[in-house]
């Protein structure tokens, strides 16, 4: 089933995907270091192991700000698809998708019996008219 996209409704460029990206990446990033300063305040102050946690989340940071950032902005209402190219049907009415089919073999078939019988066509004009001289040679 094909649908049209609004120019609104279009995803974000390329350009603006990946400032975006950059951006979120680049506050995850500050949240890191926020955590870190916080571990050397919790230790320097109460000298206790709760300086783990803050340090064990700035550790876990940027492997999750890396997925997240590469991941991008995209969702499936976001794809658009270029002209041509092939598009699902929904199972709801198979009855429509099997009309469809039908008229595009038998558009297919007509095309190839007009390209056979026009090919047909010209090689018998050819055998009736056609300039033999290179064929057979002079005589």
């Amino acid at each position: 089933m094909k649908t049209t996209h609004s120019i609104t409704s279009l995803p974000d460029s390329p350009e603006q995907d990946r400032a975006h990206r950059l951006s979120r990446y680049v506050w995850q990033m500050a949240v890191r270091v926020v955590f870190f300063v916080g571990a050397v305040l919790v230790w320097s102050t109460w000298h206790t192991w709760l300086a783990v946690i803050p340090i064990v989340l700035a550790g876990v940071i940027p492997w999750v700000a890396v997925v997240i950032a590469n991941a991008g902005n995209h969702q499936e209402s976001d794809m658009v698809s270029p002209a041509g190219s092939i598009q699902l049907y929904d199972a709801v009415d198979p009855n429509l998708r099997e009309q469809q089919e039908d008229a595009r073999a038998e558009a297919y078939r007509a095309e190839q019996d007009r390209l056979r019988e026009e090919a047909q066509h010209a090689q018998e004009e050819w055998q009736r008219n056609g300039d033999r001289s290179r064929v057979w040679g002079r005589r």
